[in-house]
């Protein structure tokens, strides 16, 4: 009887090593790739050729006045506008199924950028100075510049994957 224990004791732990051998080489990382372009790289691209991507693959992170906030892979925003001013219900009305924290593939037209300029002490401001295109490559390529996009269509992505 105790040889029939061990023997099924170990197959047990052979069998839930293997399983979660196999469910570590295939860890789901979400429905956005994690090689999918990143607004950092799009904005070293625009130095080479003064486009800035207007179709993303992000996620939601909420309403921020009259924008909707998505964010990439690194945490880096993009600023989406929705409505032209609080009493806009056709704008509300738009964006009222964005959950947070759901990827979305967006579209939008660029219409400028928010710069954190640097004060007489050298360091950042807490307000933005809000930019309109052309954009001034020194100030666009900082790491701290937010691109800003009117909304013209967003997309839930869904996973093709089994989830268990």
């Amino acid at each position: 009887m105790k040889f029939l224990e061990l023997i099924f004791f170990i197959f047990f732990c052979l069998v839930s090593f293997g399983f979660t051998e196999a469910q570590t080489q295939q860890k789901y990382t979400g429905s956005i790739s994690v090689t999918e372009k990143r607004i950092a790289d799009a904005k070293e691209e625009y130095k080479k050729t003064k486009r800035f991507p207007t179709e993303w693959k992000l996620f939601y992170k909420g309403k921020e006045g009259d924008f909707v906030v998505f964010y990439d892979w690194n945490g880096q925003e993009i600023h989406y506008r929705y409505r032209r001013n609080k009493f806009d219900l056709d704008g509300e009305e738009f964006v009222k199924d964005l959950f947070q924290g759901n990827p979305y593939f967006i579209q939008g037209e660029w219409t400028g950028y928010y710069f954190y300029s640097l004060d007489s002490r050298g360091r950042r401001k807490v307000l933005p100075e809000k930019k309109n295109l052309p954009a001034k490559e020194e100030e666009f390529i900082d790491l701290h510049t937010v691109p800003i996009f009117k909304l013209i269509r967003y997309q839930e992505i869904f996973t093709d994957e089994l989830l268990y």
